[in-house]
C-alpha cells in the first residue's frame, strides 16, 4: 500500500503585511475624513491621496519598488474617476506619491496655528557639545524656573530641543535634540511632578543660528489655546 498523499500547506500572507495593510487603511481613512470635513473639496487633493495609498500598498512602503510609468498610471486612474485631465507635470506627480502623509501633517500643522497665546522662555537648559543629559547647573537652573514653567488647567508646555552637533555624539542632528528636550521633559516630571500629559518633548528640524551654544539648547513655550481664556 503507497504512501499517503499530503498536500503541501501553502504560504499564508506575511504578518508584517498585514499591520502595513492595517496602517494604509487607517491612514486612507483618516484622510477621507479631513477631506470629506474640509470647506472647499478639491478632488485632485482626493485623487492624489487615493492614488498615494495605492502606489504604498502595492509597492508595500519601499520606495523605488514601482517604476515612475507604473505611479503616473495609477494616479491618472484616479484623477479620471473625478472627470480630471492626466497630471502633466511629473514633478507633481512624484510630490503625490506622499499626499497622504501631507495632508496629516498639514492637519497638524492647522493645529499648531490655531489661535493662542504664549509665554517663551529661551534656554531653559543648555548642554555640552554631543551630550543630552543634563548638567548640575542646568538642573538648578530649572528648579528655579520649575514653577513658572508649570502648566495650568488648558495649557501645555513645549519643549524644543536644539543640535547641530550630533555627530560628536555618533547620532544625527534630529535625534540629539530630541533626547535633549526629552531630558528635560522627564526631568520636570520626576522631579516637580508636571503632568506628562501637559508637557511636550520636540526637535527643532533646521537650526536658523551658527553653531554654538544656541544649538546645544533647550527652548520652552508655555502654550495657552485661545479657546480657554476667559
Amino acid at each position: 500500500m503507497g504512501a499517503e498523499f499530503k498536500e503541501e500547506p501553502k504560504a499564508g500572507v506575511p504578518m508584517w503585511l498585514v499591520s502595513f495593510g492595517d496602517m494604509m487603511t487607517n491612514a486612507l481613512t483618516f484622510f477621507i475624513l479631513l477631506v470629506s470635513m474640509a470647506h472647499q473639496r478639491d478632488f485632485g487633493l482626493i485623487a492624489a491621496g487615493l492614488g498615494s495609498f495605492v502606489v504604498a500598498l502595492k509597492s508595500h512602503g519601499m520606495p523605488g519598488l514601482m517604476s515612475e510609468s507604473e505611479k503616473a498610471a495609477i494616479f491618472n486612474e484616479f484623477r479620471q474617476r473625478f472627470n480630471l485631465p492626466p497630471e502633466p507635470d511629473p514633478a507633481r506627480r512624484e510630490a503625490h506619491t506622499n499626499a497622504s502623509e501631507l495632508e496629516l501633517i498639514r492637519a497638524a500643522l492647522a493645529k499648531a496655528l490655531a489661535p493662542h497665546d504664549e509665554l517663551s522662555q529661551p534656554s531653559v537648559a543648555v548642554f555640552p557639545p554631543g551630550v543630552a543629559t543634563l548638567s548640575d547647573s542646568s538642573r538648578a537652573y530649572l528648579d528655579k524656573l520649575a514653577e513658572t514653567l508649570r502648566p495650568a488647567k488648558s495649557q501645555v508646555l513645549i519643549l524644543e530641543g536644539h543640535a547641530l552637533d550630533g555627530a560628536q555624539a555618533r547620532t544625527s542632528d534630529h535625534a540629539l535634540a530630541q533626547a535633549r528636550s526629552s531630558a528635560v521633559r522627564e526631568y520636570l516630571i520626576s522631579e516637580h511632578e508636571f503632568s506628562g500629559a501637559r508637557v511636550e518633548a520636540r526637535a527643532w528640524l533646521v537650526e536658523i543660528e551658527p553653531a554654538g551654544e544656541g544649538t546645544r539648547r533647550v527652548d520652552a513655550r508655555l502654550v495657552t489655546p485661545e479657546s480657554t481664556k476667559d
